[in-house]
């Protein structure tokens, strides 16, 4: 298994579809720089991620070391600037990002990469769920924004 380090949204979109427990199952480690905590805390009262937040142990807070410049996320939000710092300086983790550009960022610098679908591609190989359309259903429903055709597709690859 492998170590990760994750993003807000993807771990907004996990919780309101009720499949944020998939994580510990699927990694050894789920890092959450502290940008992604003062998102997650600054997000609505009823949210689930803001809820289970100090509530799930599982999930090791950490800092950037030394901290980023305000400068270093101009192109990208501190969340993003810092998960994606995080992993540069710990190299083997992987990040977890849905945001384009903070994609593009990981992918430019060598990092390992998962979506919020791929974590659910890889929950689905592993047999921690039956179902990758149902899952994906749930999470566009949460609010996960991307494309149907990129669902189709991915269910159709796991289906072989």
């Amino acid at each position: 298994m492998a170590e990760i380090v994750c993003n807000a949204s993807p771990l907004i979109v996990l919780a309101k579809s009720d499949l944020l427990r998939l994580l510990p199952k699927l990694f050894d480690a789920v890092y959450v720089p502290q940008a992604v905590v003062t998102e997650i805390e600054q997000g609505p009262q009823g949210d689930p991620m803001r809820q289970l937040l100090p509530e799930t142990p599982w999930l090791r807070i950490v800092q950037v070391e030394p901290p980023l410049s305000p400068l270093a996320a101009w192109q990208l939000g501190p969340g993003e600037s810092e998960v994606i710092e995080y992993a540069r300086l710990h190299p083997g983790l992987a990040v977890v990002l849905d945001d384009r550009a903070g994609r593009r960022a990981a992918q430019g610098l060598g990092l390992r990469l998962y979506g919020t679908l791929g974590v659910l591609a890889l929950a689905v190989k592993r047999a921690a769920i039956p179902s990758f359309r149902a899952a994906a259903d749930s999470l566009l429903k949460a609010g996960l924004r991307v494309a149907p055709s990129i669902v189709d597709e991915m269910d159709k690859e796991l289906r072989g």
